[in-house]
């Protein structure tokens, strides 16, 4: 009797890490950073403004991003929503897959309607069932494994996502980034941008004009947004007191840093602290 093969060899190897769901203030800022996985960003609520290379990309709610290993990349919140995603890293041990993303899919914005979106979103709920049914142990791996693969298997189906965003010379790019740096002494007290210029020999008016066509932000908002959203942090932790948190953030005292987190805020640093506290109690998180 002639055999009838409906499969013969199948080696398969993935890796999944750390998927999660995060939610930021605006102003909200994650570190330029790189890494030997894929990383895929799904946007839920608000929207995130990331730095790659010499790219910038803006990923807004519905849409999503793979960026691929090794890929510098930059993230902040300067729409002043909150911002909401899910992310999470992965590899893939299909050369062919692997190379099929990378050229095809890696570091642009897909589309809320197209294929990588529509599959990032369905890997989403298909997670959230497991939550739903309480499923643990075995039985949750293997499923998160197959909801994985379906998304590869979208993957592998999906058309070439092209990019619409606007591209900046990789120098104004690198200048910018470099003049964002140097905004900050190591101990955290601030710089003024004529000083910070001076060090790369350009002038404050073309050093102000490339810093916001990069950035889209002036270098003095873009200072205040890093120090209010480390402020946030800061008070969120609750771990010190606002005198304390007040001289980390280098204030002259307690009075100067209350006097201007209400500028940024419209709420003291008490009430702020307060405020965080209600929402950790009362949060419906996705995750």
């Amino acid at each position: 009797m002639a055999q009838q093969y409906l499969f013969q060899t199948i080696e398969s190897n993935i890796y999944l890490y750390a998927g999660h769901f995060q939610r930021n203030f605006p102003s909200w800022h994650y570190p330029r950073e790189q890494h030997q996985l894929f990383e895929l960003i799904t946007v839920l609520q608000g929207s995130v403004t990331m730095f790659m290379g010499s790219r910038r990309r803006v990923i807004t709610a519905g849409e999503a991003i793979i960026i691929t290993p090794e890929m510098p990349h930059e993230s902040f919140n300067f729409s002043g929503d909150r911002l909401q995603f899910f992310c999470f890293h992965f590899n893939v041990g299909d050369l062919e897959l692997k190379t099929q993303i990378i050229k095809n899919l890696g570091n642009v914005v897909a589309p809320k309607e197209s294929t990588v979106s529509r599959a990032a979103h369905q890997f989403i709920r298909s997670l959230m069932t497991l939550d739903e049914h309480e499923v643990q142990g075995t039985t949750r791996k293997f499923r998160v494994e197959i909801f994985f693969l379906e998304l590869l298997t979208a993957l592998s189906q999906a058309q070439p996502v092209m990019t619409v965003a606007q591209e900046y010379p990789e120098r104004e790019v690198v200048l910018a980034q470099k003049l964002a740096s140097g905004l900050f002494r190591d101990d955290g007290t601030r710089r003024t941008f004529k000083a910070v210029c001076a060090d790369r020999n350009v002038s404050t008016t073309y050093g102000h004009r490339i810093f916001k066509r990069v950035y889209g932000i002036t270098p003095n908002g873009y200072a205040n947004e890093r120090q209010f959203s480390r402020a946030k942090v800061l008070l969120e932790i609750g771990e010190n007191s606002i005198e304390a948190i007040a001289l980390q953030m280098k204030f002259s005292s307690q009075a100067s840093f209350s006097k201007q987190f209400k500028k940024w805020s419209g709420m003291t640093p008490s009430a702020f602290r307060k405020t965080q506290q209600r929402e950790r109690h009362s949060a419906d998180y996705l995750g």
